[in-house]
């Protein structure tokens, strides 16, 4: 009998389980093959490199963690507000494994990391990307954002928890930590609106670019590996 074919993103599973146990750099391709239940040579015929593995890997996770944070701030009626984007953001990001040890390794010494930023050009991945400077632009025009606060000097502050975030996990108390940065920004950076349909339509059309060019990447490098749509409730991985 044939041995049925093996997805990619079974591969990918496989892969996101070691990366989330032993970080980028310790993980090897023949752990992956082995955890995934195929020759090496299946990984190559996939992917040319460790590299590009793990760049699929991170495509899919940040599609899928875009998606979770698109669902949660529909579902939010004050999802429009930077205090809540930010919290829903914080939230996906750490229910993902792979992105809360790539967030967490990206501004240290991790060699994997560091090729894999560079590869990318740094635009990509960086910690603040859902709210950088950009997209707080977009908000501060749709009055989301108090008028008096400066959206460049405000995406430096974010990006600073969020990687402080990141680097010190893991955390006991990482939904407190999380609810108290949000609740910092509802009082001091938050406009005082009642519609926040703004700020969600603001999100929804960068999400629409982020994920598509996730996609985009993820269908060059090869057959299945497409974003999967999380699961309701679908919780971070051991």
């Amino acid at each position: 009998m044939a041995r049925p074919i093996v997805s990619t993103d079974h591969i990918l599973d496989n892969a996101a389980d070691l990366v989330a146990r032993h970080g980028f750099d310790r993980v090897t391709t023949a752990e992956i093959a082995t955890a995934a239940g195929v020759a090496k040579g299946v990984l190559y015929l996939r992917f040319t490199s460790k590299d590009e593995l793990l760049n699929a890997l991170l495509d899919r996770e940040f599609a899928n963690a875009v998606r979770a944070v698109t669902e949660l701030i529909d579902e939010d009626h004050c999802g429009g507000l930077l205090s809540r984007l930010y919290v829903h953001s914080l939230r996906a990001v750490h229910a993902s494994p792979v992105l809360t040890a790539f967030y967490g390794a990206a501004h240290g010494e991790s060699r994997a990391v560091t090729r894999l930023v560079r590869h990318r050009s740094g635009s990509r991945y960086p910690a603040r990307e859902l709210v950088g400077v950009a997209f707080l632009n977009e908000l501060h025009r749709a009055g989301m954002i108090r008028a008096d606060v400066d959206p460049a000097t405000l995406a430096r502050l974010l990006a600073v928890w969020s990687i402080g975030i990141a680097t010190s996990a893991p955390h006991d108390d990482l939904d407190d930590l999380i609810i108290c940065i949000g609740q910092l920004i509802e009082r001091a950076i938050d406009a005082d609106v009642t519609d926040s349909s703004p700020g969600k339509l603001a999100f929804t059309e960068l999400a629409r670019v982020l994920i598509d060019q996730a996609e985009q990447d993820l269908q060059s490098t090869g057959p299945s590996t497409a974003a999967r749509r999380p699961a309701r409730g679908e919780g971070a991985r051991s």
